[in-house]
């Protein structure tokens, strides 16, 4: 945990040191959105260290698959 911990950070810390200079030029709308951005990011870097079975990427794309197998069925004129 504390390998993984120790990556996020370095990873943050380029990342923001990167980033700051260019967020401290732009407008109030666009800090929001690269905010917003951030949030799922530090969500999943949470899940990352601690290991935790929370949903996430994979749980999402797995919602969308039984209607796009649907949708599939629907449009292959092979199927139906």
């Amino acid at each position: 945990m504390l390998g993984k911990l120790i990556c996020i950070l370095i990873l943050a810390a380029a990342m923001l040191s990167y980033d700051i200079p260019r967020l401290k030029k732009c407008t109030k709308h666009d800090r929001m959105v690269y905010g917003i951005l951030m949030l799922p990011m530090l969500y999943l870097a949470f899940l990352f260290i601690t290991a935790k079975p929370w949903p996430n990427v994979d749980t999402i794309f797995n919602l969308f698959n039984k209607p796009a197998q649907q949708i599939v069925h629907w449009l292959n004129p092979a199927q139906s």
